[in-house]
């Protein structure tokens, strides 16, 4: 008879510190998976232990042959918590796995210290890209950082101090919960030439000044922020789209003809559980849209040199489309058909132009599926000898669709 798999989380302070029952789950256990250092906080048993590899998939995979057997996961604090849970989920329904967490660090942290966990950003720098933590550094934000290895404090501190925000204040947490245990609370700018260990966790307190650097999570980050050719949609307009697009989470988002990527960058700001394709052709705006990407710290776009509408069939149906570039060409018409035929249900379309021909295009769509039709002008003052004027920019016209 198929048995369900145990997932335990446990702490630093090891086997002693959980419950009876969970310790007699892991003593009656035939097969123990984990860490080798999970398996080192166990006593001598008389279960098979089996430590992960570098595939972690491949190993969740090979539990199907011990399904039958009495079967054991160790993972630290709450296994759900960032942790091997949610890849193990991937694999086996709820049905067949048995929960039991641990406090998870952060919870652990947080006591130590009396923050409330709803007040806390949290962000994992564990096997990723260490710029995804630049988007979460605001005024006043308080950030968890569960770390990579005992480097990632000396790489936090000197982030801080590059975007000016040195007077922030670091608690950085090693072994939390093990009997080695320390807490280091100190300003960023005080920090010099300490060394950490490879088990910690951050949080920090971003106390801005008045030259501090950070990227609002909003639309409408200024135009100059971004690298780009003039191919961008400006800020305003960026504020307005965005809008006209209804962000939502857990959503897919095709951005064609992404030019600097600014309409995506800021909808991943918005929402971080959506995925998002930037569709360019021109390879220079490829460089554009990935360097701007990286600067803003976000992780959930994938860009695709490729033309269209040639490689939207081989993409994810999206629930929103927002269509800045490509119409004014031959294919225009084909790629609005085409983004309408792969849109799914009750999903939104925005498509901006500039020029007559795309305007054309998209008074024809208005026509013949509805929607709504706009026009958007923006001017800036300018100065003209000793006098003033308006400037006014490019007019963009806008044309947003709603899928039955």
């Amino acid at each position: 008879m198929n048995k369900k798999i145990k997932l335990i989380g446990i702490g630093d302070d090891g086997f002693d510190s959980l419950s009876q029952k969970v310790q007699l789950l892991i003593l009656d256990a035939d097969i123990i998976i984990g860490g080798i250092r999970h398996l080192s906080l166990l006593p001598d048993l008389k279960a098979q232990k089996i430590s992960w590899s570098k595939n972690l998939r491949q190993d969740i995979e090979k539990i199907k042959k011990y399904i039958s057997k009495n079967v054991c996961i160790l993972a630290s604090g709450d296994p759900l918590f960032y942790g091997i849970g949610r890849l193990l989920l991937e694999y086996y329904p709820i049905s067949k796995i048995e929960v039991i967490p641990s406090p998870s660090c952060l919870s652990l942290c947080c006591a130590r210290i009396g923050h409330n966990i709803k007040d806390i950003e949290v962000v994992s720098l564990h096997g990723r890209e260490f710029d995804n933590i630049i988007k979460y550094i605001q005024p006043n934000n308080k950030i968890f950082v569960i770390s990579h290895d005992r480097n990632t404090p000396k790489k936090i501190i000197s982030l801080l101090k590059e975007l000016r925000f040195e007077n922030s204040t670091l608690y950085i947490f090693e072994n939390i919960g093990g009997k080695d245990e320390f807490i280091t609370k100190k300003k960023a700018n005080k920090i010099i030439e300490e060394e950490f260990s490879d088990l910690n966790s951050i949080l920090i307190e971003c106390i801005p000044n008045k030259h501090s650097i950070y990227y609002q999570n909003f639309s409408g980050i200024s135009d100059h922020e971004y690298e780009n050719d003039g191919q961008i949609t400006k800020s305003e307009i960026r504020s307005i789209t965005i809008s006209k697009l209804e962000p939502m989470e857990q959503s897919i988002l095709w951005d064609i003809g992404g030019g600097s990527g600014s309409v995506s960058i800021e909808w991943s700001k918005i929402h971080k559980n959506t995925t998002i394709s930037i569709v360019e052709v021109n390879i220079n705006r490829i460089k554009f849209i990935k360097n701007n990407i990286k600067k803003f710290g976000v992780n959930n776009i994938s860009v695709l040199h490729a033309s269209v509408p040639e490689i939207l069939c081989q993409m994810d149906r999206p629930n929103r489309i927002f269509i800045g570039g490509g119409l004014a060409s031959s294919d225009g018409l084909q790629i609005i058909e085409e983004s309408i035929d792969s849109l799914l249900p009750s999903g939104i379309l925005v498509a901006n132009g500039v020029t007559t021909e795309t305007e054309i295009l998209l008074i024809d769509m208005y026509k013949k599926h509805g929607g709504e039709l706009l026009k958007h002008s923006t001017s800036n003052i300018k100065k003209i000898g000793n006098l003033h004027a308006w400037d006014q920019k490019m007019q963009v016209t806008q044309w947003k669709y709603i899928k039955e």
